[in-house]
């Protein structure tokens, strides 16, 4: 009799459990996960944003319109085409006391001045008016003749990232010569590919593939648990009408990839080629040949770089392409840096050359 009643109070338990988790089952709230493409302009270029596992407690409305707040917000201050940007208003002031900014753009010239210093200045956001004298960025003219060598050097005297300093406490930057100039568009691409990032970070979204004009973060993965894969271009002109031919892939998760390269934009007046990439250190264009002058049977064509930092990659790409394969390389393995260097080369049998740093993916 004993036995009976255990069992019958042993079954009655377990009943009321499972009626419990039944009804906790049936009411608790659910979470739906949901893929997502969020696509738009800004900052003069294209973005694609893919979100995959969105929580169904995040609206996708309000993803895009945080993700639109977030770039609008890094244009109203960085861009060089806005005349009431932090940047524009500082190019405009000939004053040399300090000069304030919001603590981005703060940070992102201090980022830009430590890789600098890294590349002994092959990157140098102070460069702004000698891209503009060779036709290239805001306000430039791109039928103009090129600077002769007494008005290129007077114009170099204009640059130097040595003159630009950052306050070490508040929101503010100082110029050291009225004429100094910057121009962030080297590394702000980048910076805006991290801030998405942290904006979806802040949404509890965990798994993205963040691309702002070529320059690429990722987290995660796919919704179907597959990585990443992120082409490499050919770093060849464009064909019209057709699709960029892809040199190789890399897998992405938790890590930023950005290129540089000059296959892109450039110019050719009367039958020189001019890359919008200027070497800070001789103020002239990274490719240059000249009537009469031999064609190199290889030129750089695009340097690609893998880091944490999407704003640090989009920096480090542009003074590797300035310090050119085999400095570049050298200062890849000495501080670690994963870099791609792909040339392209007048040898029809193999007109893609590629040299990469050890950290590298092969």
């Amino acid at each position: 009799m004993f036995g009976n009643i255990f069992w019958n109070v042993v079954r009655f338990g377990l009943a009321a459990a499972f009626l419990v988790l039944f009804f906790y089952l049936a009411l608790a709230p659910k979470t739906y996960y949901t893929d997502a493409v969020i696509e738009g302009d800004s900052m003069g270029t294209f973005y694609s944003i893919k979100v995959s596992g969105i929580p169904m407690t995040v609206d996708n409305r309000e993803l895009s319109r945080a993700i639109q707040e977030t770039l609008d917000r890094i244009d109203r201050a960085m861009s060089t085409y806005k005349p009431d940007s932090e940047v524009c208003r500082f190019n405009a002031s000939d004053s040399t006391d300090w000069f304030p900014v919001s603590p981005e753009t703060a940070a992102v010239v201090s980022l830009a001045l430590d890789i600098s210093t890294l590349t002994d200045g092959a990157f140098d956001i102070t460069v702004a008016p000698l891209v503009q004298r060779w036709g290239f960025g805001a306000g430039a003219d791109s039928r103009s003749r090129p600077p002769g060598a007494e008005e290129l050097e007077t114009v170099r005297n204009t640059v130097g990232f040595r003159h630009l300093r950052v306050h070490p406490d508040s929101g503010a930057i100082k110029k050291d010569i009225p004429e100094l100039q910057i121009d962030l568009s080297a590394v702000a691409k980048g910076y805006a590919v991290d801030q998405v990032a942290r904006t979806l970070d802040t949404l509890k979204i965990d798994s993205y593939m963040i691309d702002i004009g070529g320059e690429v973060r990722c987290r995660g993965a796919k919704m179907d648990g597959s990585p990443w894969r992120i082409g490499i271009e050919v770093p060849q002109p464009d064909v019209p009408g057709a699709d960029p031919n892809i040199f190789m892939a890399v897998e992405l998760k938790d890590v930023a990839l950005a290129t540089s390269g000059d296959y892109r934009d450039f110019q050719e007046r009367d039958g020189v080629r001019y890359s919008h990439i200027i070497d800070p250190r001789t103020g002239e264009p990274t490719e240059r040949t000249l009537p009469g002058e031999a064609v190199p049977t290889e030129r750089l064509g695009s340097v690609s770089i893998l880091d944490p930092s999407c704003a640090r990659a989009d920096a480090l790409a542009t003074a590797f392409f300035v310090l050119g394969e085999i400095r570049g390389l050298e200062l890849a393995e000495r501080a670690g840096i994963p870099a791609l260097f792909l040339s392209r080369s007048t040898d029809v049998s193999k007109p893609i050359r590629k040299a990469a740093s050890q950290t590298f993916p092969r």
